[in-house]
């Protein structure tokens, strides 16, 4: 009788053992290697709101195991946990199908912006040809002259990083480019404009 209650025991015991949850060892893996694709199609860069959420996803996943792992096996529910695991595999392979995408609209937006950038500065030179000659104004055209040499510096590493498949860095060349070529336009004309009868003091 003894032993018959011995393996009945043993029994319940391993059926209880049976029915604890288990890690989600699989799923983090996958979570994993989702995130670690997303990283290599640069998501970070191009997509970084989404590769950002399934980042903290994924942060949020392991704490949740380990809290789940500490509990009294019986306890343990990895259920929020899985939850979080699909969420950073969905996340991160939507982000690495995106960044294609993202990196072709940005690639227009930056020849767009080398284009605009090129037409400014061929206006500040002609506007050079129509500034005031003075004193003040010919040590104003030279530093004029020297920024308009960074800004055609600027826009050559813009067209080397896009040549080289860095439309982030190249967009954000182009853009500095354009602003400052827009700057040195705004410049002349204002300069030129105190030079008409009626105008400045």
């Amino acid at each position: 009788m003894k032993t018959r209650w011995t393996w009945g025991g043993l029994l319940a015991i391993g059926l209880l053992w049976a029915g604890c949850a288990s890690a989600p060892n699989e799923q983090l893996e996958a979570a994993q290697r989702a995130l670690q694709a997303a990283d290599s199609a640069e998501a970070d860069v191009y997509v970084a709101d989404l590769y950002r959420a399934a980042q903290d996803s994924l942060a949020a996943a392991q704490a949740e195991i380990e809290a789940q792992n500490a509990r009294f096996a019986l306890a343990r529910d990895y259920k929020r946990a899985e939850q979080l695991l699909q969420f950073v595999a969905e996340t991160a392979q939507q982000a690495t199908q995106q960044v294609a995408e993202r990196k072709e609209a940005l690639r227009a937006e930056t020849e767009a912006l080398i284009a605009e950038a090129r037409q400014a500065l061929m206006q500040t030179h002609e506007l050079l040809g129509r500034a005031p000659r003075g004193k003040e104004g010919a040590i104003a055209l030279v530093s004029i002259r020297e920024d308009a040499t960074s800004v055609e510096g600027l826009l050559n590493e813009a067209a080397a990083a896009l040549e080289r498949g860095d439309v982030f860095q190249a967009h954000q060349l182009a853009q500095q480019a354009r602003d400052r070529a827009a700057g040195l336009v705004n410049e002349l004309n204002e300069a030129i404009a105190k030079t008409r009868p009626g105008q400045g003091s």
